[in-house]
């Protein structure tokens, strides 16, 4: 069959000028097309090499502004720590480090309120970050605030923490206990000392430091419990010595506070005092077993005898101090 194109009979199939054009100006576009293609993927890897050199060079930045700051929080410059470190934040946002050393270094300048601010700002995105939290805690616990600081303490303390970082964890309890002791929340500090004590490993320093802890609260049995335990692990120590005898003397323990006093230095003067008073407890107990009636009567003449003449010395002593106060006179 004979197609007519322009005027001119040509045989089918054969291709006119028109789709000769057409693919023409297809091939063209496609080119083209794939030219663009080429100068857009060239100019995102460019935009993408200049970000990522910038992107290094802010961090860079950032490690090298938080350096001067720790240099200068070790020099004692505080105002420009805190400028190094603002910088170093400006320019790393993603590293809590610096965060936390601006933080820092804003308490040390006692602008608390701004060292609290940047660090819940930081905590918005890590909530439970214990190192976050722990700050947070020490910010409140300087204020006084307890509540404040017990709900942080708290929450860095049931954090997760690596295995690796069990003593740190143990420190952030400690570290409780002495805020709640030292504010007279004796019942709060006591059941935090119970719960340290459960797991603790087997060293006698630890032992000894919640044993002490323990004797803080209040609580002379778990003290003498942990006392004992450490001198398990060390029997000559002469500290856990002297805590034991004093442990079992306030549980009225006398003949066991007299088996470990013995032991222990006596450099100490609450030691020398303890021993003195258990050693004359036991040799004077009106009600010990095996005792003839003659020297069970001895004994009370002599510990009635004991007892009128410190209360004669304390009746003195009281007298005494009174006098002197009014020879001094209110207008001294």
């Amino acid at each position: 069959m004979l197609q007519r194109a322009r005027g001119h009979l040509i045989p089918a199939g054969h291709p006119t000028s028109d789709t000769v054009e057409r693919a023409a100006l297809i091939h063209r576009e496609i080119f083209q097309l794939s030219g663009l293609i080429l100068v857009a993927i060239v100019a995102f890897l460019l935009t993408r090499a200049v970000a990522a050199s910038n992107r290094d060079m802010s961090l860079r930045d950032a490690a090298e502004w938080f350096r001067r700051g720790q240099q200068e929080i070790a020099a004692g410059q505080i105002d420009n720590a805190i400028e190094s470190f603002r910088r170093s934040t400006v320019r790393d946002r993603n590293d809590k480090r610096y965060v936390l050393a601006l933080a820092r270094a804003l308490a040390l300048k006692r602008d608390d309120e701004a060292a609290r601010s940047a660090l819940l700002t930081l905590r918005e995105s890590a909530p439970e970050d214990p190192d976050i939290n722990l700050e947070l805690a020490r910010l409140a616990a300087g204020r006084q605030d307890v509540t404040e600081a017990l709900r942080f303490y708290h929450n860095a303390l049931y954090a997760p923490w690596p295995s690796e970082q069990a003593d740190a964890r143990r420190r952030v309890r400690f570290e409780l206990i002495k805020l709640l002791l030292t504010q007279n929340q004796t019942s709060r500090a006591l059941s935090e000392v119970l719960a340290l004590s459960t797991d603790l490993p087997d060293d006698a320093p630890l032992r000894l430091e919640v044993a002490q802890l323990f004797a803080k609260a209040g609580d002379n049995g778990h003290a003498l419990d942990q006392f004992q335990r450490a001198l398990r692990l060390a029997p000559e120590n002469g500290e856990g010595l002297a805590g034991a005898g004093q442990a079992a003397f306030q549980l009225g323990d006398y003949v066991r506070a007299r088996t470990y006093l013995r032991r222990a230095p006596a450099d100490a003067e609450e030691v020398r005092n303890t021993r003195e008073v258990v050693d004359l407890v036991l040799s004077n107990d009106p009600l010990a077993n095996r005792l003839g009636s003659a020297e069970r009567r001895r004994r009370l003449v002599a510990n009635f005898s004991y007892a009128q003449r410190r209360l004669n010395t304390c009746l003195e002593q009281r007298a005494g101090g009174q006098s002197d106060q009014r020879r001094v006179g209110p207008s001294e």
